[in-house]
């Protein structure tokens, strides 16, 4: 009878174990893509204004962006994008989405940059406020790349920037 409850309690004890291994690994493995998702909803679930239309958006986790080997300097990072087609001004959209720290790269200013893992962000020149267009594009829409990129430590979510 003894043997039976140890061989209970064995059992017991090494399923609770395997169950606590397999919660961890989630924990820092399955909740890393949930917490770059939340930053990436910073600019995903952003109203698009009047007049516009998102024709492609989408976020990378871990990318490397920028020079050098390592990059954003080893930290892990969140580049969301979405690229839409607009007939507002340039100087309305950047009104709409400069208060976010959000990127914001009009046609022929941005560079779209894929790495070997096929993970895609940009890079460009951001035009300055004073040098944007006030005049509707209502004729002849125009593309703009409104971006949001963060380094952040995962699993202590602290965000760099």
């Amino acid at each position: 009878m003894k043997k039976r409850i140890l061989k209970i309690m064995m059992i017991t004890f090494f399923g609770i174990l395997i169950l606590g291994v397999l919660g961890l690994f989630y924990i820092f493995a399955g909740q890393e893509y949930v917490y770059a998702k939340n930053y990436a909803d910073r600019l995903l679930d952003y109203k698009v204004p009047e007049k516009t239309k998102v024709i492609e958006q989408n976020f990378e986790y871990g990318v490397f962006y920028g020079g050098g080997p390592w990059g954003s300097g080893g930290y892990p990072t969140v580049a969301a994008y979405q690229k839409l087609l607009t007939a507002l001004s340039e100087k309305e959209i950047y009104t709409h989405y400069s208060t976010n720290s959000f990127e914001i790269y009009f046609e022929g200013t941005e560079e779209r940059k894929k790495n070997r893992d096929n993970q895609i962000w940009y890079e460009g020149s951001v035009k300055r406020e004073e040098a944007l267009s006030s005049k509707g594009n209502e004729e002849e829409p125009i593309e703009v790349i409104i971006q949001y990129r963060t380094e952040f430590s995962y699993p202590f979510f602290i965000d760099y920037n």
